[in-house]
């Protein structure tokens, strides 16, 4: 008897468990070859104390413009440096406009420290902007927080 209790003890629980996805350690290659980029010219950007650096701004302004799933992956994983102020509310409007498809990368990214290989940028997980983007997506008021005139 106790054997089937817990036969349907482990039926039962084994979907819950299968959902929680695993921690990886690393981002994929193809999506650290999407962030490196914005990453380099982040640190050069703050070695010369220049947040308006044109080299920073293209590399940013062309991961925030792609739409290949790589992209949207490694917009994700930005948010785990500090980018900039006005850069940082651009940041998590791209990923809440890049809308339910992320929620599933901002929660595990929330949950698990996912780094790249090749960075000297200093992370800070402790950045709010994925809380932001989840609150948007959440709330429904994509649409409206992140149209400008």
């Amino acid at each position: 008897m106790r054997a089937v209790a817990l036969a349907i003890f482990f039926v039962l629980s084994a979907p819950a468990r299968a959902q929680v996805e695993p921690c990886p350690r690393h981002l994929p290659r193809s999506v650290e070859a999407k962030l490196l980029p914005v990453l380099n010219a982040l640190d050069e950007a703050a070695r010369k104390n220049d947040w308006w650096d044109k080299g920073y701004e293209k590399a940013f302004a062309t991961l925030l413009k792609s739409e290949d799933e790589d992209s949207v992956r490694a917009r994700v994983a930005l948010m785990d440096y500090y980018v900039g102020e006005a850069y940082g509310e651009e940041l998590v409007c791209a990923v809440a406009l890049d809308g339910q498809k992320v929620e599933r990368l901002l929660e595990l990214h929330t949950r698990c420290d996912v780094k790249p290989r090749h960075s000297r940028a200093p992370r800070n997980r402790a950045l709010p902007l994925r809380a932001y983007a989840q609150k948007l997506l959440k709330d429904g008021h994509v649409k409206d927080s992140c149209t400008y005139e």
